[in-house]
């Protein structure tokens, strides 16, 4: 997963094929594809997580740190937001609008695309069916890969899997990989990054842990 591509990274790997939708309920993708966008923005230097657990836009982002929608909407809010916020307060306010975002630019790039079916009732319904079988596989298999051969990792390969890891969804790695061995090496990552992912990852799983709890009720 190449840098600027942790959100659909994270969509793709939650993707279930034969639902034509995430594997994971909205509002935990939700929460999961900000946390992945920001942990982009961090490692790009665009934005920072301050002591306090704040985003925050740094003074000298790189030129193209922000490219594409997703992560224009994200860095765009932080810097014209008056006032310091935590991870949560941002998942809260671009949860719902990054999930179009990321959907929109998967069928726009030709990986994903809009297909509706009838229900047992006979009524329509939409869903996101494949349409580039290698693309839409490819993240899954990457970040696997890297599970298995430690050696491997990439950063945005370790930065994706902590993400995982603070929403408490290894599963999307089975049967391939199981929970312990990508808990274990998500916390050895963990340990190796900077302390701003170290801060986003305790907000993400604090948001997480919200959010399952509401969809458990």
């Amino acid at each position: 997963m190449e840098q600027g591509a942790l959100a659909n990274g994270l969509f793709l790997i939650a993707y279930d094929e034969a639902a034509g939708r995430s594997g994971l309920a909205p509002d935990l993708l939700a929460c999961g594809l900000v946390g992945a966008q920001l942990a982009d923005l961090v490692t790009a230097g665009a934005l920072t997580i301050d002591p306090d657990h704040r985003v925050v836009a740094t003074r000298s982002a790189p030129a193209g740190a922000a490219a594409g929608e997703a992560a224009t909407l994200v860095m765009d809010s932080v810097a014209h937001e008056p006032r310091a916020h935590p991870v949560r307060s941002w998942i809260d306010a671009l949860g719902g609008l990054l999930l179009e975002v990321v959907q929109n630019d998967l069928v726009q790039r030709g990986v994903l695309r809009q297909a509706s079916e009838r229900t047992l009732l006979g009524r329509r319904r939409t869903k996101l069916a494949v349409a580039d079988s290698a693309a839409v596989h490819a993240p899954g298999i990457a970040l696997r890969g890297m599970v298995r051969h430690p050696g491997t990792f990439t950063l945005q390969g370790a930065v994706t899997l902590v993400v995982i890891a603070a929403l408490g969804v290894e599963q999307v790695l089975e049967p391939e990989v199981d929970r312990a061995t990508a808990r274990r090496l998500a916390q050895d990552a963990a340990d190796h990054l900077p302390e701003a992912i170290a801060r986003l990852r305790a907000g993400l799983a604090e948001t997480a842990a919200a959010v399952s709890v509401a969809v458990r009720r």
